[in-house]
């Protein structure tokens, strides 16, 4: 179906499911018009004037899914898998700003991620809306190599020097990592807050999860805090996780459970299962080759250790998950892109899998994919439910969500900003990565 992009969208006859609630509103009719939804008409409404009609009867619409944790560079097609699979809006969690050797030696594609945000928003390369932090902040020595984009801080006139910066360029939050003093973490939040930047990261080592809640984070990754896979003598004792959920709770925390990433990244034993899922048909050579030297260098880091692997922890995860949905506190989905057999667009789909299986029902899991995320990103007057006002920003499914998480990734077609992509362009799109990735040139017929 050939759109005409300079008028209005029309989806008649079609129900939806807003995320402001899990009530599904029938029959209605929807205008999206300059990338935003215009208006919202009960029932059948004359739709001759209009140009670009889809008729969405029998099918319903539901907001797009934001993705809070991921690492954009690896994958030259990664946001075509994105948005392909209903993904519109990613957070970046590790910025870059060009070529250096050390992350393209790991399989980075190395993308200038604020030139890339720029470009997505002005329209000139199709993709989700990217949220970025700026490169990460460490204690000294850091926990990756040097060469990486990173900060080793020592002290505040390190962290005024490199916020003042990263604010200056336009970063949309700051991420803070494991090796951090006390004092350095503090005075990190304390100068992103002059420049009225929100701080997400792991918890560091020497602040641990009590003090990073009290300060009021943006958000928690991977749970780290409440369970340390390097320090385990240090995990948050099953009788307290409920209180610090609550504390959760009650200082606007949200949490990033990232449980596929934490499946996956040093688990061995399941290697083969992942090698042959469908998702897999969409990486590279070159990408599959970094993935199975990653995996086999987290378990080696492990081994050296002698501590379990992340995967070890699922079934206390599991319940930390289901602990924080019980006190309220905001669950997010995100995937941890760039961990081995993490694959855009399609491992978001097995993160919400596992989300249910932390206890989570499917109005729940949605909602940590969409209306929580635009809350953390106190973007919900844009984002994260279908409203009149807001970007249209949307996913057409066969079947109501709420009673098949399944009907989300077997889609019938996404719009981004207003503009639709049909179940036959995303499948177009699909395939020719597809394609590239098994060296078949055939068009599909």
């Amino acid at each position: 179906m050939e759109m005409n992009t300079n008028s209005p969208l029309v989806i008649k006859n079609v129900d939806i499911l807003t995320m402001a609630d899990n009530k599904i509103r029938t029959n209605k009719t929807i205008v999206i018009q300059d990338g935003r939804i215009s208006a919202i008409h009960d029932g059948a409404v004359d739709t001759g004037k209009f140009l670009n009609v889809i008729d969405g009867k029998g099918k319903t619409v539901m907001p797009g899914l934001i993705n809070m944790h991921i690492h954009l560079g690896d994958n030259k097609d990664d946001l075509l898998l994105y948005l392909a699979n209903g993904i519109t809006a990613i957070r970046n969690m590790w910025g870059y700003e060009g070529f250096r050797l050390g992350p393209w030696l790991f399989g980075a594609r190395v993308f200038n991620h604020l030139q890339l945000k720029k470009q997505i928003d002005e329209g000139k390369i199709t993709g989700p809306a990217i949220f970025t932090a700026g490169p990460l902040l460490d204690g000294n020595p850091p926990f990756f190599p040097r060469p990486m984009y990173l900060h080793a801080l020592e002290n505040r006139k390190q962290i005024e020097q490199v916020i003042r910066d990263q604010a200056a360029k336009g970063y949309d939050f700051i991420k803070f990592y494991s090796g951090l003093s006390k004092q350095s973490f503090e005075d990190i939040v304390d100068v992103a807050k002059h420049y009225e930047l929100p701080v997400a990261g792991h918890v560091p080592d020497a602040v641990g999860l009590r003090r990073v809640l009290a300060l009021k984070v943006q958000s928690i990754e991977h749970l780290y805090g409440f369970f340390n896979p390097y320090h385990p003598e240090s995990n948050i004792k099953k009788e307290d996780i409920k209180k610090l959920a609550g504390m959760a709770a009650a200082h606007h925390v949200s949490n990033c459970p990232t449980l596929i990433a934490n499946e996956r990244i040093s688990n061995v034993k399941r290697q083969n299962e992942f090698e042959n899922e469908k998702q897999m048909d969409y990486v590279s050579v070159r990408n599959k080759k970094a993935m199975r030297f990653l995996l086999k260098e987290s378990n080696k880091l492990y081994e050296k250790q002698g501590i379990q692997g992340n995967h070890a922890y699922m079934e206390d995860l599991f319940y930390i998950v289901g602990q924080l949905q019980r006190e309220g506190a905001g669950i997010l989905m995100g995937t941890d892109k760039a961990t081995p057999y993490v694959v855009a667009g399609f491992s978001e789909h097995l993160e919400m899998k596992l989300l249910s299986e932390a206890g989570l029902n499917n109005y729940e899991v949605l909602k940590a994919a969409t209306i929580n995320a635009a809350k953390c990103l106190k973007k919900e007057a844009e984002m994260g439910t279908v409203e009149i006002g807001k970007k249209a920003n949307l996913i057409l499914t066969g079947t109501n969500p709420l009673f098949d998480l399944k009907a989300v990734h077997s889609h019938f077609g996404v719009i981004k900003d207003g503009i639709y992509y049909s179940k036959e362009k995303c499948d177009e799109m699909l395939y020719k990565i597809k394609a590239a990735c098994s060296n078949k040139k055939n068009a599909p017929t």
